[in-house]
């Protein structure tokens, strides 16, 4: 039992730094984003969608956005959707080839969607 178990992370961990060499070699680099930047975004996203909705069709002014009052995106946990996305870099419409058409990524966004 000890041995399956230390065959199957060190297969876990060739898996994962695999990739990544792989990457190097080819020219490719990994980006992370910490969670304050995530959340910054979102509140963001999340004000420009309010304004957005509340602006006529005819508005030529500039949205005016002001600090979010909401904590719940400052403090606490991420909503797991989008540690989910974390997990799968090629669900990004950034990438040359992204897989935006999977199901479980359509599944993660409607689930964050509904959680917003």
């Amino acid at each position: 039992a000890l041995a399956g178990a230390i065959a199957g992370g060190a297969l876990q961990t060739a898996r994962s730094y695999g990739s990544r060499l792989l990457g190097k070699l080819k020219g490719q680099r990994e980006l992370t984003v910490d969670d304050s930047v995530l959340r910054l975004l979102a509140l963001r996203q999340r004000q420009l969608l309010h304004a957005l909705n509340a602006r006529g069709h005819a508005a030529v002014d500039s949205i005016q956005v002001a600090t979010p009052q909401d904590k719940t995106w400052r403090e606490g946990k991420l909503p797991e959707p989008l540690n989910k996305a974390r997990a799968y870099p090629q669900w990004s419409s950034l990438n040359t080839h992204p897989k935006l058409s999977q199901a479980e990524r359509q599944e993660q966004i409607e689930l964050l969607a509904n959680t917003l």
